[in-house]
């Protein structure tokens, strides 16, 4: 018997010698393939397509959809129409799958803060596709979206916003754009300070452009909070610096001196209604696309999901993405986050959702995401998936935009990981009550930040257990 176990014990070394140095590749049986497995056909290096299988992608931006569903047709022509798109958004997409489950798409976009709260709802994606996720990713966004040892998410495009500035109305109202530097910005307003200083010149007497006066400088906004991060950074804040869920840092000097910001662009009146009168900070909301759009005002903010040249195209105008201007000397840091793309754990075909998903996160879909949008791709340096960019086009202009921008947090609260951090005491509305209260005067600013720690505070408490 100790014979015949030494012997097959070599028997099994043997052949594992075999597996590892010239092992036969793996191949797949579509017809073994019931929709609950994924199988990795190494030989034709791509997941096996169930028969019969029918899949929905989803994504924010129907150029992009539509590029995808061409790339499976072209590489799979004999299941072309097997892929139908649907626009799902991005902005909730994982909430939306745990309502809907089996009812939502196959494989949709989604954004990295968004994914962890709803992890049990995605398929994990098999660890050939996931290595090479994970190789071609920078790690910050990478684990932005994956917050356990399973892979869920595929990190592809940034999501953020930059600073635009119209050169075609400052040239036209005579303003000086030489950008000697080359940081994107024109030397004349490459700090806030100088366009305070250029709409103060404007009080009473605002110029007209296209037969429209420009009663907003920089529409900033005041009843949201996701663009409006940057404000706060001024002189070196950062939400939840710590890492610790129970402590976003409103009680720091340099969260207070931050606000000085705010009360220089009031003092500027970076914002006025028809009648000259400062704009009252409810009528503050998101305003950006009209910036570029409308041309409402010379400097504001661009997303990277904004379509800059189709509104360069409708303007006639010329428009520059660059990092934000600096205050006090200080670079001020907008979030970024990313989108990317995740697997329904409800589809009934899991192998084609996985093959799907592959094709996404190759050149072709990171050239589908790119060309045609304003998508401005996140993969680590020299990756053999990095799209062909216009050189010195808006995607590019958008990347090296980013250099200051802040990851947003994605951290939970410690005693209770279903709740986001950020949800609990940045987005609860207690921040955006305060910079209101002080645009509109109804509070100073001491009074406004010992109210938000108050009430942020008792939020946090309430929630974290």
């Amino acid at each position: 018997m100790k014979k015949l176990l030494s012997l097959a014990a070599v028997l099994l070394l043997i052949v594992g010698s075999l597996t590892a140095c010239g092992r036969t590749l793996k191949t797949c049986t579509v017809k073994d393939l019931d929709g609950t497995t994924v199988c990795y056909d190494e030989k034709l290096e791509a997941y096996a397509v169930e028969t019969g299988a029918k899949l929905r992608f989803g994504a924010d931006n129907d150029v992009v959809g539509n590029a995808i569903v061409a790339l499976w047709d072209a590489t799979y022509p004999t299941l072309k129409g097997a892929v139908e798109y649907v626009n799902t958004g991005a902005a909730g997409s994982t909430d939306a799958l745990a309502t809907q489950q089996g009812e939502y798409v196959d494989v949709f976009m989604a954004i990295d803060g968004e994914v962890s709260r709803n992890e049990s709802h995605l398929l994990a994606i098999d660890a050939v596709l996931a290595k090479l996720i994970k190789d071609n990713s920078i790690e910050t966004f990478f684990k932005a979206g994956n917050t356990t040892a399973s892979t869920v998410y595929a990190p592809m495009a940034y999501d953020g916003m930059a600073f635009i500035w119209n050169k075609t109305m400052l040239e036209t109202l005579g303003l000086n754009t030489t950008d000697a530097d080359k940081d994107n910005l024109p030397d004349a307003f490459d700090t806030w300070e100088e366009i305070f200083a250029l709409s103060k010149t404007w009080i009473g007497n605002r110029p007209m452009y296209k037969s429209n006066p420009i009663n907003i400088v920089f529409p900033l906004a005041l009843t949201e909070v996701w663009s409006t991060y940057h404000q706060f950074t001024s002189t070196g804040w950062e939400v939840f610096a710590e890492g610790d869920g129970t402590k976003p840092g409103y009680e720091k000097a340099s969260f207070k001196s931050g606000l000085d910001f705010l009360l220089a662009a009031k003092e500027a009146q970076v914002s006025v209604d028809a009648a000259g009168i400062l704009t009252k900070s409810g009528d503050m909301g998101w305003r950006w696309d009209d910036v570029f759009n409308n041309e409402t005002a010379p400097f504001g903010l661009a997303g990277t999901w904004m379509d800059i040249a189709g509104a360069a195209t409708k303007t006639g105008s010329e428009f520059i993405i660059s990092p934000l201007p600096t205050f006090g000397g200080n670079h001020q840091s907008p979030f970024v986050k990313t989108k990317g793309f995740v697997i329904n754990g409800y589809t009934q075909y899991r192998s084609a959702a996985t093959e799907l998903l592959r094709l996404v996160y190759s050149k072709g879909g990171f050239d589908a995401l790119v060309t045609g949008t304003s998508y401005a791709p996140s993969l680590k340096d020299k990756s053999a998936f990095t799209p062909t960019l216009i050189a010195g086009g808006f995607q590019e202009q958008m990347m090296t935009a980013f250099v200051y921008n802040y990851p947003e947090p994605a951290i939970t609260l410690p005693n209770n990981t279903a709740k986001k951090a950020m949800d609990v005491a940045y987005y609860d509305g207690a921040l955006g009550a305060a910079i209101q209260s002080i645009w509109d005067g109804t509070k100073t600013v001491d009074e406004a930040i010992a109210l938000l720690i108050e009430t942020t505070n008792a939020k946090i408490a309430d929630n974290n257990k």
